[in-house]
């Protein structure tokens, strides 16, 4: 057998995992069965896949150095430098926090997705804080085109709508909310067994049976795949991880100034307390 017919094989098997349609231990050791929560099924399919560089976590937010927070997300995946805060998370259910520098991927589960389940998960994703100019940061010789984009944003479903109205809805949402920008919008909404939708950038674009499409859809915009759609999606996930991870090892983290905010607060709230 060929590797890449044996490896398509593999993501067909971990698509029905994803989907419900086969035990999720045959394929994810020590994972929930059929029946436990997608958010579970996805978060051991992130591990045991994902580099080992890489943290990958249930349940938390990311923050800016400046203060900002985002709104609560399901998975966040890290680089293995970045400072995590998962005393309150030790199951699993709690709450989490990482900074959005070196924070590589975001995931947000849905079970079901409709027009409401949607406009929830691109809420949330347009709350995480930007990213910081790489300027200084990176080995001489090396560019990071796509640093504003980070981290990479997906929402997966284990069922959903049509596609076609989905897709529809995605439009609708931001002619709506124009202000977003591209960067804090989804590059990919995967709904298992049936589509994923893919937001256009420089570095990606669509597929059609044979191949890269040869239509010009724009950056920015978003299509509708549905060709192979289990394989592809994972395949790119997982592709974008590896690339980010990599990425991430040549660019320079300095944190040292969450301490010093933290502090700085703290001195500003005692003095509020002696007055």
């Amino acid at each position: 057998m060929n590797f890449y017919t044996r490896l398509a094989d593999y993501y067909e098997d971990v698509a029905k995992v994803l989907r419900g349609q086969a035990d999720a231990a045959s394929i994810f050791p020590n994972s929930s069965d059929v029946g436990g929560a997608r958010e579970d099924v996805y978060l051991s399919f992130l591990k045991q896949h994902v580099p080992s560089r890489c943290n990958v976590f249930k349940g938390g937010f990311l923050y800016h150095f400046d203060g900002g927070e985002s709104a609560q997300l399901d998975i966040v995946v890290t680089t293995d430098i970045s400072p995590r805060y998962d005393f309150h998370n030790s199951d699993g259910n709690g709450k989490s926090f990482s900074p959005v520098e070196g924070s590589i991927g975001v995931v947000s589960v849905k079970s079901t997705i409709d027009k409401k389940q949607l406009f929830e998960a691109l809420k949330n994703l347009s709350t995480i804080p930007p990213t910081d100019s790489l300027e200084g940061r990176l080995p001489d010789g090396i560019y990071v085109n796509y640093y504003d984009d980070w981290p990479y944003k997906v929402i997966y479903a284990s069922n959903g709508i049509d596609g076609n109205t989905l897709l529809k809805h995605v439009t609708e949402y931001y002619t709506d909310h124009s202000e977003i920008p591209l960067n804090r919008r989804p590059n990919i909404i995967h709904v298992a067994g049936k589509y994923f939708i893919l937001r256009v950038t420089e570095m990606i674009s669509p597929l059609d049976s044979s191949g890269p499409a040869q239509v010009d859809y724009g950056v920015g915009n978003f299509v509708l795949q549905e060709h192979s759609a289990d394989v592809t999606a994972i395949s790119q996930v997982l592709l974008t991880l590896q690339t980010n991870a990599l990425i991430s090892a040549q660019i320079t983290y300095d944190y040292s100034s969450v301490t010093n905010n933290m502090l700085q607060e703290i001195l500003l709230r005692e003095n509020s307390t002696k007055r």
